[in-house]
């Protein structure tokens, strides 16, 4: 719009002035010009359509142009169209007080044409640029708001799965807590996606778990939410807190998951489980989601679990285990029990196993089988591994002075699969055998199958080093891991051990006995000898003595005992059997 076009309105009680300036303004083309001689009519005038420009007078009846401009502010605040004052006072204190109100400029009485003009033309233009201002400012503000909008949604969206993220899921938490009402969470864990992208790629493991995510989505009824938490986790929102609809969602979720996943003309086998918390009030959003995700069952447990204070107590029963766990040797609270094994042929003893223990000045005693897994997770079993090898030393260095161990006589050794996958385990083991002058015949390890699956390349090379200094290698619980044919044959290992669960029930079971006996014709055909383990009658040493099974240990002949009583035991041996005379622990 051009400058002529603007709505111009003259105000002045002289309705000479007003004519005057109509007149002027017509004849330079102005187009849209008022005049009012009553001020009283400015505001209704102004209210029916709203000037781009008023010329106000100062001096008039009824209302001054003070009063027509604060009746104006009132009306229109932001809005307010801007004013020159008409005047014949040309003093300070008119020119002070109507600039404090607003005033863009004035013009003095009489007037001059030339000035007039070129007061309203510059109050015009300045006025436009002010208005194409903040029209750009608008289109700019809408256009941020769009922006930020879209920047919100995205932080809100996961960019693969277009599902909601972490943030999205935890706002919509804080949400559902604020309301006050139930909710349920199901923390969903989609297991065997590692296994997509090693075999296909990261691209088909996103596309999988967006076609996963789909079919989720269409086992949830309305008010439900799904969303990503983590790569391949899963949390779904429910408006409930009931503990059978939640488990009853829970296995319509699972039913996504019975049959492999037909996607891009591959068959891909996926499992899931899920953990399922609730609230039935307020609650703390990082808490709600902890509770599930404690919940979630293990891999080799029923799919589905719900939260319970038991669990929670276990968990911190753990934590605490793993925090006292660290330097527990160095507090002297783990010790070394011993439990021989003896010859089956011979009666003799010929060795021992060295078994760790702790006693926790508050908790007691405390299984193996809940420490040692602690241990080998935090990475604890490292410094754990060599205080045992460390101890088993020092012991058969004092037996050895005092004349007590035979050169037939060996300390077998736990070995975790997180010390011998370390590359210089062997060149370490050497050293503290060297340290103390101890033959490598006094020592032996014992290694479990999935010690040795976890890194069969590293544990062939590292039994392969043992097995060239003449160290005896046993392959312990032999039966109950992989008992892969192909790593019997390639790995070099000096004995089986047969796990208990094979043993106990040798003297009733015919299958028991058919495998004992299998497990031991196949170590002696890569030769190798055989332990068992767990012997607790005189029916189940004969038993594996028949077999040909060379040695046995179990609480048939001792329980693990401290070293001073396994000194004194060994002393005192009597063998059960009647066979040759017996022998103490130097075969004497």
């Amino acid at each position: 719009m051009t400058l002529v076009h603007k709505h111009l309105l003259i105000v002045d009680d002289s309705s000479v002035n007003v004519e005057l300036l109509l007149d002027l303004l017509d004849e330079h083309g102005f187009e849209n010009t008022h005049g009012i001689s009553d001020p009283r009519l400015v505001l209704a005038h102004c209210q029916q359509q709203l000037p781009d420009l008023i010329l106000l007078d100062i001096r008039m009846p009824h209302l001054d142009g003070y009063a027509v401009i604060n009746q104006l502010h009132e009306h229109f605040a932001h809005r307010m169209p801007p004013v020159i004052v008409l005047t014949a006072q040309v003093d300070d204190q008119t020119r002070h007080r109507a600039l404090n109100l607003g005033v863009r400029d004035f013009i003095t009485k009489p007037l001059k044409h030339d000035e007039v003009l070129q007061r309203i033309r510059n109050t015009l233009s300045l006025e436009q640029r002010y208005q194409v201002r903040d029209q750009q400012a608008e289109t700019l503000e809408r256009m941020v708001a769009k922006r930020t909008k879209e920047l919100n949604r995205q932080s809100l969206t996961d960019p693969t799965t277009q599902l909601p993220n972490r943030r999205a899921l935890t706002q919509r938490l804080r949400e559902a807590s604020m309301g006050g009402g139930d909710t349920g969470l199901l923390f969903v864990a989609v297991d065997q996606l590692d296994d997509v992208v090693r075999l296909h790629g990261y691209s088909v493991a996103d596309q999988l778990m967006m076609h996963i995510s789909h079919q989720l989505a269409d086992c949830l009824e309305q008010g439900s939410e799904l969303g990503l938490w983590g790569g391949s986790e899963l949390l779904v929102i429910v408006n409930s807190s009931e503990p059978a609809c939640l488990q009853q969602l829970a296995e319509r979720l699972l039913g996504c998951f019975e049959y492999d996943q037909s996607f891009n003309h591959l068959l891909i086998p996926l499992n899931a489980r899920i953990g399922i918390s609730c609230s039935q009030a307020r609650f703390k959003t990082e808490r709600l989601v902890r509770m599930a995700a404690l919940a979630l069952p293990q891999k080799d447990c029923p799919p589905i679990q719900h939260y319970c204070e038991a669990l929670e107590a276990q968990q911190r029963h753990r934590l605490y285990l793993q925090q006292a766990l660290r330097g527990a040797p160095q507090r002297g609270e783990m010790s070394l029990l011993f439990q021989p094994k003896i010859a089956l042929t011979t009666q003799q003893i010929i060795g021992a196993e060295a078994l760790l223990r702790w006693h926790h000045p508050e908790l007691g005693h405390i299984s193996p089988a809940d420490f040692i897994p602690l241990a080998e997770a935090s990475g604890d079993i490292l410094a754990i591994g060599e205080w045992v090898l460390e101890e088993t030393m020092q012991y058969i260095v004092a037996w050895r002075a005092r004349d007590l161990l035979s050169d037939d006589f060996h300390i077998a050794v736990n070995v975790a699969a997180r010390q011998l996958a370390r590359k210089d385990f062997t060149e370490r083991l050497l050293a503290q055998l060297a340290k103390h002058d101890i033959p490598e015949r006094f020592i032996a390890l014992e290694v479990t199958e999935s010690g040795l699956m976890s890194d069969i390349h590293n544990a062939k090379a590292q039994l392969s080093k043992l097995s060239e200094v003449n160290i005896a290698v046993a392959i312990d619980d032999f039966g109950t891991g992989y008992s892969s044919l192909a790593y019997i044959k390639t790995l070099p290992f000096s004995t089986l051990k047969i796990d208990r669960a094979f043993v106990m029930d040798l003297a009733t079971s015919e299958k028991d006995r058919l495998l004992a006996r299998t497990i031991t014709q196949l170590a002696h055909s890569v030769g190798c000898d055989v332990v068992a383990e767990g012997i607790e009658t005189a029916d189940q040493a004969a038993y594996l003595r028949a077999m040909g099974c060379e040695a046995a240990q179990g609480y048939f002949y001792a329980r693990p005992l401290p070293a001073k009583e396994f000194v004194t035991w060994c002393s005192e041996w009597k063998p059960p059997f009647s066979t040759t005379d017996t022998e103490t622990v130097n075969g004497s």
